[in-house]
C-alpha cells in the first residue's frame, strides 16, 4: 500500500465509487460522500480495535490520545499489521452500509 494513501482516502474512494450519486449536486455529493467515509471509517476502527490483543490496544491507545501528533496513515498501517484480517473488516463495514443504503 502506498504510504500517501491514508485509510480515509482508501475508503472515501471505495464509497464514492460503489454509490455514484449522480443525481446530486456536487456540493451534496461531497458532503454525503465525506458523512458516508466517515460512518464507515469509525466502524473499521472500533471492528479491527475489538481484535487487538490487549497490550496492542494500550499501543494503539496510546497512539490515539496523542492528537496533537496522530497520523492517520500510521494508525491504518499499525491496524493492518495487527489485524490479520483488516481487509476483511473494511470490506464488511462497506457492506453494513450498502445494506443501510439500500
Amino acid at each position: 500500500m502506498n504510504d500517501e494513501i491514508t485509510q480515509g482516502q482508501n475508503i472515501r474512494e471505495m464509497v464514492e465509487k460503489e454509490f455514484g450519486f449522480d443525481n446530486l449536486s456536487d456540493e451534496k455529493q461531497q458532503e454525503l460522500v465525506l458523512k458516508m467515509t466517515e460512518s464507515v471509517i469509525k466502524r473499521v476502527l472500533v471492528e479491527a480495535y475489538i481484535k487487538l490483543s490487549d497490550s496492542k490496544k494500550q499501543e494503539f491507545d496510546k497512539m490515539m490520545e496523542n492528537t496533537g501528533t496522530f497520523d492517520p496513515g500510521k494508525a491504518e498501517e499499525f491496524l493492518r499489521t495487527n489485524v490479520r484480517e483488516y481487509d476483511d473488516v473494511v470490506k464488511e463495514a462497506m457492506e453494513e452500509l450498502r445494506k443501510h443504503i439500500s
